[in-house]
């Protein structure tokens, strides 16, 4: 919840500047530019004319979204990248049914679009939460069937890997107990 709060609200501070102090006089800070457009509709201005629609499918997205931490426990970077992404839709939401449109105002030199916060820590949760996969799925691949890597699993995890064998094969004259003499 904290890192949905966060997004959302640092998005509509930001928002507020862009509108009351942007929107007439532009800022330049290094290679950002800092200026006031509206956007009706999504990335790129797709789907400016479906309003209702884009509404509707950003709630719906939301509202799955925010089920999953509910119903999933999730590890921390996991839980912050996803509130990033439920914190800039919900920010970019808040808009479209106040305004209709959503407020942008961020954009640089060459770049063919602008964005606003809430646009990023969409982008910044979608590519966190796309590398944690990422290394969960090589950190599985890790083992597979015939044990092989698992050495290194139990490792990883702080498993003990020592392993105690009794000899019983009936020529032996002796037990194994761990020790070579």
């Amino acid at each position: 919840m904290f890192w949905i709060t966060l997004a959302f609200v640092i998005d509509q501070i930001t928002k507020y500047i862009a509108t009351n102090y942007w929107r007439f006089n532009p800022k330049k800070v290094l290679f950002f530019y800092f200026t006031y457009a509206t956007n009706k509709g999504v990335a790129f201005g797709l789907f400016s004319n479906s309003k209702e629609i884009v509404v509707y499918l950003t709630l719906a997205i939301t509202i799955f979204l925010s089920i999953i931490p509910l119903v999933k426990r999730l590890d921390f970077l996991t839980n912050m990248f996803l509130g990033f992404i439920i914190g800039g839709a919900l920010g970019n939401v808040v808009d479209r049914i106040r305004f209709g449109y959503v407020v942008d105002f961020v954009t640089m030199p060459y770049w063919p679009t602008i964005y606003n916060l809430a646009d990023f820590f969409i982008l910044l949760g979608g590519i966190g939460i796309a590398i944690i996969s990422l290394r969960r799925r090589d950190v599985g691949n890790s083992s597979n069937s015939t044990g092989e890597g698992l050495e290194i699993r139990q490792i990883y995890s702080r498993k003990s890997t020592r392993l105690d064998i009794e000899n019983v094969h009936s020529k032996s004259d002796q037990e194994w107990n761990g020790n070579s003499k």
